[in-house]
């Protein structure tokens, strides 16, 4: 099913996607998410442009977003990464469980750890590029709360899944991909399809 961005960041951020390579395995370790640039536009990546992590939290009403985690966009190689030297915070964390967070590149320079979003559109108008078919996934610990479902794929910890279809259902899901092979798209929101998991 495809689907294309809309004005709200609750549904830009249902649908994630990050890079990664893992340092370490557990939720103390390193994880850097690694990936390449694929830039749509006919014009060079905005000067300031920088990458935030912005996590999902679906299992709630409202749904909300919060900011964690930080990278860097290298322009001559035409790769980023995003590193993690700690867990998300709880808030972060679906059900105190899975957190989804979404690469995203932007020229808002006031965003920043433990930021909590409830209304994207302020944001949207800043966000250059995202990476809408990769997320960087974080399991707390096993959790009968989601046996059976594609977060059960993840081992504890950090890891990179990449979005793919469910036959017969309006939600994707995420798979373990290895945590280099991320892709950030600069292009305007209308013309990127993302991963709708919730």
């Amino acid at each position: 099913m495809i689907r294309h961005t809309r004005l709200t960041l609750a549904s830009l951020l249902v649908a994630t996607a990050a890079t990664a390579c893992l340092d370490g395995t557990g939720p103390a370790g390193t994880f850097i998410a690694r990936g390449r640039i694929q830039n749509n536009t006919d014009a060079p990546i905005p000067a300031g442009t920088r990458l935030v992590v912005i996590w999902t939290v679906s299992s709630g009403s409202p749904d909300y977003s919060v900011v964690f985690g930080e990278g860097a966009i290298d322009r001559m190689t035409g790769m980023m990464h995003v590193r993690f030297d700690g867990p998300p915070p709880a808030e972060a964390l679906n059900n105190g469980v899975l957190g989804v967070g979404l690469v995203v590149a932007t020229t808002d320079h006031t965003l920043k750890d433990g930021d909590r979003l409830t209304d994207g559109r302020s944001l949207l108008a800043s966000i250059v590029g995202l990476t809408p078919q990769h997320a960087v996934i974080f399991v707390s610990h096993p959790d009968t709360l989601y046996a059976g479902t594609w977060a059960a794929e993840f081992e504890t910890g950090y890891s990179l899944g990449v979005g793919v279809k469910v036959p017969g259902s309006v939600f994707d899901k995420f798979v373990p991909v290895n945590p280099s092979s991320a892709l950030l798209i600069i292009d305007a929101l209308a013309n990127i399809e993302m991963v709708n998991w919730t």
